[in-house]
């Protein structure tokens, strides 16, 4: 084909004329040339030898998919003709296509027009025979095969050093570089021109109710085989299980053609776990089901290993706990995903401990299996696993920069407070759990609406590896066989494209009228995006000179106040509504405010708190705390019905985590109660600690409490095992605005802790004990008295109604022992069914009022806010025993 092959043809001229008249887009053009260059192209791989490169193209096809079989004999040939062909493409399309813009134009043919769309339909026919002719993938894969087995036998026979790594990464590029329609089984086919399909027009309704569907098809998963594994140990047949299980119905369908790719998928998944001598029996049970029998033979081991680190991190704890404890020892089965967990964990604990200059020196596995021919018994099959790490110098936290989302607005905070929510210094030593911790005291704060913690990092410093002497040999072999042929110094990639065309890309932009009118705010968008891009580069540059990495800590508070509300039912307070309000930041110095208000059948009640940091925003402050609640009790005996209201203002200071996990609170609180009685009681049958009330209705007390505390969990909504446990004291005198000297002494314990497959068996148990130390029990204030029953107490009664009674009427108890144990069994994921029994009571001084017991059957639900508890609770303790339903929201502990 010479440099301007239709320029003076009348195929051209005809092909010109045509555009012209019937105003035929130019893309047509192009279209039939490649058709005509296609079949040209054909024709010269037909004369080809057999071993030349087989190449099929067809226009149409939206991939080309090539097969390249060469020999070492025709290798110099086959350039030569490959290069011919590129420069016969490169010619026809660097100049042909663009003489026709300025070709003369002859009268038209109309028989040289039919001419044209009879040699295009000529050439596509002559494409699909030519097609037809193409090996298919079970020749190729055969080929492959051999050759394998050959070069196999060889290693064998020399028994050299094999590299698992580069054996690995092999592997995974002729997983990439497979077409598709290999891994599927079918045999290469050459696209077909499909047959043009007639949009449907679709009516009125439908077009209105689908205005905003896509019209773009949905991809179905293809169905899978089922794979039954036999004849191995469970981890050897669960890993060819799921290995094969990935292969479609429609890929095994060819079973043939299948057969090697499952042969290769099942190698490798024994490989794997260290199973290099595997041998297998494939079955086709049916047209969707295989069945592999495995006899394992005797699996690779571990025989060397060698981790070791260098640098400045090379004796500290978090790598040396990786070297005296790896996942793989000498004489375990090689697991090649051991392998890679023990290098993930090396560089983990790097980066997690700031040796941001680390880098690999050396990991290398060489598994070297011995010659089945040979009668040495000394040979054996060897793994030698080589770790050799750098981690370079440790690097520091530099202090923290704030900033505020909107640049525009002041930080809501002063510095000073902002700094006592860090928990390290500058120049302290970098580790990732301190990024955390400063994270979680953002978010723990409540102040911000959002904050991000932003770490930069420099980037990971990659060297080449230090090479096993093995290796080095076979490398400084490949050098000397190069310098012998200079023609192998030349990179592969212009080996084999030197004579490809290359075109120069056209910038659209050069052409007036393709610009768009760029919006302004994209413009501003987009520079800054190009800003914070520079500054990062600067920022990492900046960390690798100085070894601090910069902290930088974004902040939004542009929404201070937050109200919630809520409504419920539990069966002590019956139907009830409740809402809480929460200012996050009331000033400068971190003041917050929060109240609530709580409205039920027989309780209401309005709470405020006002929190002021003292030493840590987050662990140390105090708290003014006032309230108001009125509760009516219908149930204390002989028709009376007691309505209480109380009056509490306290100061308290919050100390967590002072003592360890500890928490303590240190209280100052004044009561003043106030009760009144409703029914026509006789006043001799009044009990006298109800005279005093009857005497002077309101009682104040002064008192001043201590309390500790502490709850561990592992998970705060919905706990599988946890314990909680408090002990509080509160004291008043009758010489400071206190009925009576008096001491209440409290404590008290939770567990939960589960156990099983899926934690499907969980016991859940507590403990309440209390005792008032007073010399006169009558003026102890009514509402500081003990009693039991109710969802949180003894089930099977009601709310506050087992006490020590007087004349038939409920006095309250100076004591209090109350325990329970509930076993839960979890016959559906988040369900659970209980079975529980309570015992206990408010006992008198001496403990001589009679215990309760209470038994039952529950129901629970891990529902996203928390478990949801519905028992039916039965009082065996009466004569008629009293049934009840409990409900209640919120984890046990």
């Amino acid at each position: 084909m010479n440099n301007k092959p239709l320029q003076k043809s009348n195929l051209a001229h005809a092909i010109q004329e045509s555009l012209c008249l019937h105003s035929i887009p130019r893309t047509l053009i192009l279209g039939l040339s490649c058709v005509c260059a296609n079949y040209v192209y054909a024709d010269q791989q037909t004369s080809s030898t057999a071993d030349t490169v087989l190449t099929t193209v067809n226009p149409l096809a939206q991939d080309d998919v090539k097969q390249t079989t060469t020999t070492q004999q025709n290798t110099a040939d086959q350039k030569i003709q490959n290069t011919a062909i590129d420069n016969s493409l490169k010619n026809f399309q660097s100049d042909a296509v663009y003489q026709l813009n300025s070709a003369d134009i002859p009268q038209v043919d109309q028989s040289m027009v039919n001419e044209i769309y009879q040699v295009a339909e000529q050439a596509q026919q002559q494409a699909k025979q030519d097609s037809a002719q193409i090996p298919g993938v079970s020749q190729l894969i055969q080929a492959q095969k051999a050759e394998s087995n050959t070069a196999n036998a060889a290693i064998q026979m020399n028994e050299p050093a094999k590299s698992v790594d580069s054996y690995i990464s092999e592997l995974s590029q002729e997983q990439v570089q497979l077409p598709q329609v290999l891994q599927e089984g079918n045999d290469i086919q050459v696209p077909e021109l499909a047959a043009e399909q007639t949009e449907q027009k679709r009516g009125f309704f439908s077009r209105l109710f689908h205005r905003d569907s896509s019209d773009t098809a949905t991809v179905k998963a293809l169905p899978k085989i089922k794979v039954t594994v036999r004849g191995a140990v469970p981890e050897l047949n669960n890993n060819i299980e799921a290995k094969l299980s990935t292969f479609t119905e429609d890929a095994f369908e060819d079973y043939s053609v299948a057969l090697p790719q499952i042969r290769t998928l099942t190698t490798q998944a024994a490989e794997a776990l260290g199973y290099y001598h595997a041998q297998f029996k494939f079955t086709k049970t049916s047209d969707n089901a295989l069945t592999v029998d495995v006899t394992a033979n005797e699996p690779v081991k571990v025989t060397a290993q060698d981790i070791g680190f260098s640098g400045e991190g090379a004796d500290k704890p978090a790598f040396m706990a990786i070297k005296l404890a790896p996942d793989l020892n000498i004489g375990d089965i090689f697991n090649h995903g051991l392998y890679e967990t023990t290098k993930t964990r090396i560089t983990s604990a790097a980066s997690d401990q700031g040796y941001f200059d680390s880098y690999w020196r050396m990991h290398d596995v060489k598994v070297t299996l011995k010659d089945e021919n040979s009668t040495d018994p000394q040979q054996k099959d060897r793994t030698d696993i080589n770790l050799s790490y750098e981690t370079g110098e440790r690097y520091q936290l530099a202090d923290v920069e704030f900033r505020m989302s909107d640049p525009k607005k002041p930080f809501p905070l002063k510095e000073s407070v902002l700094r006592k929510l860090v928990p390290f210094q500058d120049g302290t030593d970098y580790a990732s759990w301190r990024i955390t911790l400063l994270n979680n005291n953002l978010i723990n704060s409540r102040y911000f609406n959002y904050a991000s913690v932003d770490v930069v990092k420099p980037d990971a410093i990659d060297k080449p590896l230090e090479l096993p002497p093995d290796v080095k040999t076979l490398v400084e072999q490949q050098r000397q066989s190069n310098s012998e042929n200079p023609q192998n110094l030349q990179p592969i990639e212009q080996q084999e494209n030197t004579a490809q065309t290359k075109q120069q890309a056209v910038e659209e932009s050069m052409f007036a009228g393709t610009q768009e009118n760029q919006d302004p705010q994209q413009s501003k968008l987009a520079a800054q995006a190009s800003s914070e891009e520079d500054e990062n580069e600067r920022l990492k540059q900046q960390a690798r000179i100085d070894k601090k990495i910069p902290v930088i800590v974004t902040l939004n508070a542009d929404k201070l106040n937050n109200l919630e509300a809520g409504f419920g039912y539990g069966t002590d307070t019956g139907f009830r509504i409740r809402s809480q309000y929460r200012r996050s930041i009331v000033n400068e110095s971190g003041h917050s405010f929060e109240s609530s208000l709580e409205l039920s059948q027989i309780r209401q009640a309005i709470d405020a708190s006002y929190s002021i940091p003292y030493k840590d925003p987050l662990n140390d402050y105090f708290n003014l705390v006032g309230g108001y609640e009125r509760e009516v009790n219908d149930d204390i005996g002989q028709g009376v019905e007691l309505d209480t209201e109380s009056a509490v203002l306290g100061f308290e200071r919050l100390i967590k985590k002072s003592l360890g996990q500890w928490q303590q609170n240190m209280s100052v609180r004044y009561r003043l109660d106030r009760i009144t009685t409703k029914g026509a009681v006789d006043y001799d049958d009044i009990p006298d600690a109800f005279k005093v009330i009857s005497d002077d209705p309101e009682q104040e007390s002064l008192l001043f409490g201590y309390e500790i505390s502490r709850t561990d969990m592992d998970n705060r909504v919905n706990p599988n095992r946890g314990f909680r446990q408090f002990y509080r004291i509160e004291a008043g005198t009758k010489s400071l605005l206190t009925e009576t000297d008096m001491a209440i002494l409290n404590a008290g314990w939770r567990f939960i802790y589960s156990l099983g497959e899926n934690n499907d068996h969980q016991f859940v148990g507590r403990a309440d004990l209390g005792y008032i130390v007073t010399d006169d029990f009558n003026r102890v204030p009514y509402n500081l008295r003990y009693f039991a029953g109710g969802d949180q107490s003894i089930r099977g009664y009601d709310y506050k109604s087992l006490s020590p009674e007087e004349n038939d009427l409920l006095i309250g108890g100076q004591a209090l022992a109350v325990g329970s144990l509930e076993y839960n069994y979890q016959f559906k994921p988040g369900w659970r069914g209980a079975v529980f029994a309570d015992v206990g009571n408010a006992y008198d001084a001496d403990f001589k009022t009679p215990t309760k017991y209470g038994v039952g059957l529950g129901l629970r639900w891990a529902s996203p806010v928390g478990p949801i508890r519905i028992d039916v609770g039965a009082g065996i303790s009466e004569d008629n025993i009293p049934i009840r339903l409990h409900v209640f929201i919120g984890p046990a502990l």
